[in-house]
């Protein structure tokens, strides 16, 4: 009987665990990228440029990428937010739920923001 429950818990760990992986990954390679166009190429940039993002960003690929632009971060964030409290030996109660409920939570404001509303 223990052996099943650890295969479960194995199965749901993986996910988490390769979300957490793929959020730090996405951060690590995109956000260097946004942050230079957010701070550099949309303020100096002439209307052209800023009406050309505009149109990317409205288009459904653009809205892929900011989709994960904003999920993936915040699944490693959390993650690692729950990691620190360990290591200080802070263990809430409903830690999981509250870390991956809230981060699961953020995931579906995203995609209603911006897929379902226009």
């Amino acid at each position: 009987m223990k052996i099943q429950e650890s295969e479960t818990k194995r199965s749901n760990n993986t996910v988490i665990k390769g979300l957490y992986a793929l959020g730090g990954t996405w951060a690590a390679v995109f956000v260097p990228v946004v942050m230079i166009i957010i701070g550099l190429i949309i303020p100096f940039g002439d209307a052209q440029i800023r009406s050309y993002i505009l149109k990317l960003v409205s288009s459904e690929p653009g809205k892929i990428f900011l989709l994960l632009m904003i999920c993936l971060p915040i699944w490693c964030a959390l993650q690692q937010i729950l990691t620190i409290l360990h290591q200080f030996n802070i263990h809430p109660k409903r830690e999981k739920l509250l870390t991956f409920g809230l981060a699961l939570a953020w995931t579906i404001h995203a995609i209603f923001i911006l897929f379902v509303r226009t």
